[in-house]
Order: C-alpha cells, then structure tokens, then sequence
C-alpha cells in the first residue's frame, strides 16, 4: 500500500500494518512520518522500541534475531532499520524473508534515504510495501515549495498572500525544517490571523535564523573557532534549543547522505560543504551526534538544565568541527 503524508493519519486510525518502509529524499517529511507512525504505534501498546543501523558489514541475523526474539520489558515492540547503504544480497533476502514472514508483535519501520526509482520496483523495497505500506517522498521542487508553505500556513490556521509565501519560501532557500520552525513562529505571533510581507519581513529578520545557518555552515564545514563564536552569539541572543538541534539533525543527515553518496537536501552552496565534510567522519560518528542530539533535545526541555544542554551542544560542536578524515575500509 503506497501512501502519502496527508493519508497517513487516516490510514493508521483504521490500524497499523506490520511493515512501514518510509524513504525519499526529503529528511524532514521521513522523520514527520516516521514520528507520526511511532506515536500510533505507542498508542497500541508497543511500549518499546529497538533501533538497528545497517551500514556496510552489517549483520542481517542480527535483524531476524531482534524481531523474532521475545522481550522481557514489552510484548510489542517497534524494530527500526535504518538503511545508511543498500541491502547486499543477504540483507535484501531477509528483508523479503520478513515481509514474507512478519514477526508477531513487532512493527518493523525500515528508513532509509533517496533510493533509485529502479530499486522501488522491485526486491526488497516491493516485497516490504506489498507486506505492509511504503512511504517515498520526492524532493520538493522550487515551484512546489510555496504550495507546501501555503499549505503549512493553513494548517497553522494562518493565511497568507502569495507575495508573502512566496517571500518565506525564498527566506528559507528551501530548507523545509527552517520553513516549518518560521511557520510555527508565525503561528504564535500571528495566532488565527492573516499575514503579509511586512509580518514575514518582521518576524523572519528579527530572527536567529541566519545566525543558525551561520553556526551550521562553520559547523559542517569543520571550523572549530567560528562554530564556538557563532553558537555563543546564538546563547547571548536567546535562542531556542530545540530549534538549533532540530536544524542540526536535519545538516546530519544530509551529512550522511553525502557519506553515503546519495542525495543532499540543501540550497547548491552549501552542499559542497556536506561533500567536503563527508571525507571528515564516517556514518557511524555522525549518527553518534545525532543521538547526541536527542539527548540534548531532552535536556533542553527539562526543568533547569539548560546551562547543561547548552554545554552538551558546545562539546557536540567541537566534536564534530574537530573530526578527522574518515578512515578508508579495510
């Protein structure tokens, strides 16, 4: 069952199915998708959830062990895959072998990035979405990018002209993340209103937006001293937190994207940065910072420990500036 991010809800309202393989090339809407499938998911009673990372010399027994083996703590889990490089031969039969086969009690989300149109038709890919329901988002055009703007501001309960849609799309470089934090933004400024161009111009240039880019450039591109001014700028300012790491998580991914040789998700000047950065640190570091971020997104919404965060996402900065070129494989 091929599904969008508008018929997602509806269709897990009249249940879940046993597979999800949720992909593309937009890392915003796969994690939308992806948190949208676990929250009906732990709604159902599946109270744990075991992540895998298949990278290159991945175990696939490993898989098969962790779906079929009962837990002691849960009697549904969720098992999450994520794909950082295609299903060699052995992975693709045991990716058809549970789709043929599912695991009582387990949901299985399978994730992964851009994938060849070729590889969706069939292997794998097919056999998963015909055992559960697949999810692939294509990237949003240009010309795409106000309509989901237009459609995000309404959602937000905002309306909007087109001259200013059309301002916050150019704003953004088509970034969805930072798109959707300004929308989120406008919707507190402007609850239930209708904006224009002076409300954009307004809320978007008072922003820390472009000092956050700023910080994730210096970041990606491994300049330590720049990326610590720039984040200190961003704590005198008053940033939020989460909205820092969120954009980190989204930079992390097209970091491991270019790692992975598949597509980056970022305005043309900066993806030369991610391909440069990819040379820096192999997938298994930057998912170490990704779940780092987690971390840190938990602790910036705790009660008093904001100074620890802010300290928790300096020390992430410097890691991940300071990194080494990536060892080649053995």
């Amino acid at each position: 069952m091929r599904l969008n991010l508008s018929q997602l809800s509806a269709a897990l309202e009249r249940g879940l199915a046993p597979i999800y393989v949720v992909a593309g090339e937009e890392p915003l809407l796969v994690l939308e998708a992806l948190d949208t499938i676990r929250a009906a998911a732990r709604a159902r009673g599946f109270a744990e959830r075991e992540v895998l990372d298949a990278e290159r010399g991945f175990d696939w027994q490993r898989l098969l062990d962790t779906c079929h083996s009962p837990s002691l703590f849960a009697p549904r889990r969720i098992v999450e895959l994520r794909l950082d490089v295609l299903p060699d031969a052995a992975g693709s039969e045991t990716l058809q072998q549970l789709a043929r086969r599912p695991a009582p009690d387990v949901l299985l989300l399978v994730a992964a990035g851009r994938l060849e149109w070729k590889t969706r038709k069939g292997g794998w890919y097919a056999a998963l979405a015909a055992a559960g329901a697949e999810l692939y988002f294509e990237a949003v055009t240009p010309a795409q990018l106000p309509v989901w703007i237009e459609q995000r501001l309404r959602a937000a309960g905002l309306q909007a002209d087109e001259e200013a849609v059309q301002l916050l799309a150019d704003r953004t470089e088509g970034h969805l993340l930072a798109a959707r934090q300004e929308i989120e933004k406008l919707a507190l400024l402007y609850p239930h209103g209708r904006i224009g161009v002076a409300e954009i111009e307004a809320a978007v240039a008072d922003s820390a937006h472009f000092e956050a880019f700023d910080w994730l450039d210096k970041l990606v591109a491994g300049d330590a001293r720049g990326a610590v001014r720039a984040l200190g700028r961003l704590r005198e300012e008053g940033a939020e937190l989460p909205q820092l790491t969120g954009a980190l998580v989204f930079d992390l991914h097209n970091w491991l994207a270019a790692i992975a040789g598949g597509a980056v998700r970022a305005p043309r000047r900066r993806q030369a940065l991610f391909q440069r950065a990819a040379a820096r640190a192999d997938a298994s570091r930057v998912r170490g910072w990704l779940r780092d971020c987690a971390r840190i997104d938990a602790l910036a919404k705790g009660s008093g420990t904001q100074s620890q965060a802010w300290e928790e996402l300096l020390t992430l900065a410097l890691a991940a500036t300071s990194a080494g070129p990536a060892k080649a494989p053995v």
